[in-house]
Order: structure tokens, then sequence, then C-alpha cells
């Protein structure tokens, strides 16, 4: 009888755990294992359920796609809806994208379609057609301080800056100047 060395391969997600413990079946974290990468020449129809991360490096037709953050690569291709916290587009994206985080096109980036975003970054080159939306920050809440009442004066928005304790003297004082400029 011979015992066969099996052999860990450390470009496949998760099996890094595995490299250093004694368990040979040791769970992958819970970042890994929700993790969907679409491979180059893969192509997936349909919809995508409780995925965290997806990378697209080939091609997916998906309506109603959510996720916490898409990466779409130089040769991926999305086509559908997606609403995500962040994504990164370097392929093309082709539909209806909402992103109520950060939005980065790189370069090589082509988005066509509907686009409502928190925040955006576009690259050189990056190429966009079709109706981009910011989202509104969300409004103040009354538990918010209200800002401090000015000093009197005949516009609310200008702050005296001179002492006018003396006002109703007649006599001519140089004016006090009661605030440090510069500091």
């Amino acid at each position: 009888m011979s015992i066969e060395k099996k052999t860990i391969r450390s470009d496949i997600p998760g099996h890094s755990s595995m490299l250093n413990s004694s368990n040979t079946y040791a769970a992958s974290s819970q970042e890994e294992s929700r993790r969907l990468i679409v491979g180059r020449e893969i192509s997936l129809n349909g919809d995508i359920g409780c995925c965290d991360h997806l990378v697209v490096e080939g091609t997916v037709n998906a309506q109603g796609f959510s996720a916490r953050r898409v990466d779409i690569l130089e040769a991926g291709v999305f086509a559908g809806s997606a609403h995500v916290q962040d994504a990164v587009i370097a392929g093309r994206y082709e539909g209806k994208l909402t992103v109520s985080g950060r939005l980065t096109i790189k370069s090589t980036g082509r988005v066509t379609g509907e686009v409502e975003y928190g925040s955006v970054e576009c690259e050189a080159g990056a190429k966009i057609e079709g109706r981009m939306t910011v989202i509104p920050a969300p409004a103040a809440t009354a538990e918010q301080p209200a800002p401090a009442a000015s000093v009197a004066s005949d516009n609310d928005n200008v702050e005296n800056l001179f002492d006018n304790s003396d006002e109703e003297s007649t006599e001519e004082r140089p004016r006090v100047f009661r605030r440090a400029v510069g500091y």
C-alpha cells in the first residue's frame, strides 16, 4: 500500500488556509465563500443570489443583481441591471446600474445605459453613453444641533468682529478687535 501526498493549490481561493492547517478540509473565510468569479470565455445567464463580490472576466447577463461590490475586468461584459455598494469597471457594462457608494470607471471601461451613483471617478479614456444621475446625500437629521446664533448685525450672515458694548456713547474711541486673525 502506497501513500499519495496531496498537493494543495495556492491559486484556488480558500486553499491558502489549508497550507498551514493540519485539517485538510478547513473552511475558507466568509468573504472568499461569497465571491463569484466568472472567468474568461465563460457566459453566465440568469439570477445571481447571495453574492457579496462579483468579478467578471467573461460575460454575465443578469436582472436585479445585488451585491456589495462588482469588478468588471477589461475582457468582462455585464448586461442587465445591478444595485451595488461599490463598482470598478474596466470592461463593458450595459443596462441600469445603481452604485450607492463609489463608482470607478477605468480608462478601458465602457458604460452604456442609466447610471445612478454616490460618487464617481473616471479615468481619461473612459466612455459613458446614457444618463448619469447622482444619488443625493441623506438629509440632515433633527438631532443635529442648530447653528449658533450670530452676533446682532444688519445682515444675519455677517459676524460682528468689533466690540460694540458702548454703542450708545457719542465720543469717538478706537474699536477693539475681538478675534485673532490667522490663527
